[in-house]
C-alpha cells in the first residue's frame, strides 16, 4: 500500500450545498420579512469571505481570530453581509435574530449533498485498511455533520480548523492530525480541491497531495481526478508521478 493514510478535504471534496448559500440567506431573511435575491446574497457572501481571509493571515483560524469564537465570528460575517445587500449599515437587531436560524439551516443535514462516488470510495479504502482522516477549514459543527450525514465512521480523527485553532494551509494542521495516527508524511497523501490550501499545505507538510476537481475549473495543470473513484487505486499504487 503506497499511501497507508489519506488525509480528506470535506467541503466540495465530499459533500456539497444542497442550494446556494446565498439561496439560504435569502429564505431566512425572508422570513424575518426583508426579502433580498439569493443572487445578491451570494454575491455580497463571497466578498465577506474574500475580505476576511484577505485581512486574515494564511493559516491562522479565522473563527477564533477574534474573540468570541464560532457565534461571534458568523454574526459579524452576517452583519457585513447584510449590509452589503442592503447598501446601508445591518440592523443588530435583525441580525442577531437570523443567526441562530442560520446556523441551524446549514448544520442541517438536508442542506448537504454527499457526492455519489464518495461511499463507495471511502468504503474501498476502509476495506483495504487505509486509515482515513478529514482536514477541513470548518467551524466546531463538523463532527456532528460528519455524523449525521453518515460519514464519520469512515474516519477516525476529524480534523476541524475551528477546534485545532489553525487552518489550512499551515503545516500545522496536517502534521497535528497525523499526529493523532501515529503516521508520518511520507505515508499519506492528502485529498482536496483548492490548489494554496490543499496542495501547498500539504506539500509544505511532507505529504503528497492530490487535488478533485468535480466542476472542471483547475485546468490540466494541477492533474486533477474529476471524482474520488480512483482514489482506492492511487492509496495502493501511487499517484504514478515518480512517487
Amino acid at each position: 500500500m503506497r499511501y497507508p493514510v489519506v488525509l480528506l478535504d470535506v467541503g466540495e471534496t465530499l459533500i456539497r450545498p444542497c442550494v446556494s448559500f446565498g439561496e439560504v440567506y435569502a429564505s431566512v431573511f425572508r422570513e424575518l420579512r426583508l426579502d433580498l435575491p439569493g443572487e445578491l446574497f451570494e454575491r455580497c457572501l463571497r466578498e465577506v469571505w474574500e475580505a476576511t481571509s484577505a485581512r486574515i493571515p494564511a493559516g491562522v483560524d479565522r473563527y477564533n481570530h477574534e474573540p468570541g469564537g464560532d457565534d461571534a465570528y458568523w454574526l459579524r460575517f452576517a452583519g457585513e453581509t447584510l449590509k452589503r445587500a442592503t447598501g446601508r449599515p445591518a440592523d443588530p437587531e435583525l441580525t442577531a435574530r437570523a443567526l441562530p436560524r442560520l446556523r441551524e439551516a446549514f448544520g442541517r443535514a438536508s442542506s448537504w449533498s454527499v457526492h455519489d462516488d464518495v461511499v463507495p470510495s471511502l468504503e474501498a479504502l476502509a476495506g483495504a485498511g487505509v486509515r482515513l482522516a478529514t482536514v477541513s477549514n470548518w467551524d466546531s459543527r463538523l463532527p456532528l455533520l460528519m455524523e449525521t450525514l453518515g460519514l464519520a465512521r469512515y474516519f477516525e480523527v476529524i480534523g476541524v480548523s475551528s477546534i485545532e485553532g489553525v487552518e489550512k494551509p499551515a503545516p500545522e494542521f496536517f502534521l497535528r492530525v497525523l499526529e493523532r495516527l501515529e503516521a508520518a508524511p511520507q505515508q499519506a497523501l492528502h485529498v482536496g480541491d483548492v490548489p494554496e490550501l490543499d496542495l501547498d499545505g500539504a506539500r509544505a507538510a511532507g505529504l503528497d497531495g492530490l487535488l478533485v476537481d468535480r466542476r472542471g475549473r483547475l485546468g490540466g495543470r494541477f492533474r486533477p481526478v474529476p471524482d474520488l473513484s480512483g482514489l482506492p487505486r492511487i492509496a495502493a499504487e501511487g499517484l504514478g508521478r515518480g512517487d
